[in-house]
């Protein structure tokens, strides 16, 4: 499997380690880091979130739970996708 990120997904981090950094810029870059080895985990278990679809979303994504953050991704043959990261407090039905 290969790993992927859109283009909303990279702009997604960016804006994350730039709200963060604001704080605290070693903390930004370590809780990117920790994201991005939460994804990494997909590699070997792509069905580790749940369905967008149970969650009320109507797309064919999956979605997992880091901290406060959601990732949706999609698996696609050899492809894991990662869609985009928002905050759960955001309104996730309509992204």
């Amino acid at each position: 499997m290969r790993l992927k990120y859109s283009e909303e997904a990279l702009n997604d981090l960016d804006e994350i380690l730039a709200f963060i950094a604001k704080e605290s810029p070693a903390r930004a870059v370590s809780f990117i880091e920790e994201i991005k080895e939460k994804i990494e985990l997909l590699l070997d278990f792509p069905a580790l979130g749940v369905s967008c679809q149970s969650k009320g979303i109507p797309a064919n994504c999956r979605v997992m739970i880091f901290g406060a953050y959601l990732i949706f991704y999609s698996v696609v043959e050899e492809d894991i996708l990662i869609l985009s990261i928002i905050n759960a407090a955001k309104d996730y039905a309509t992204q």
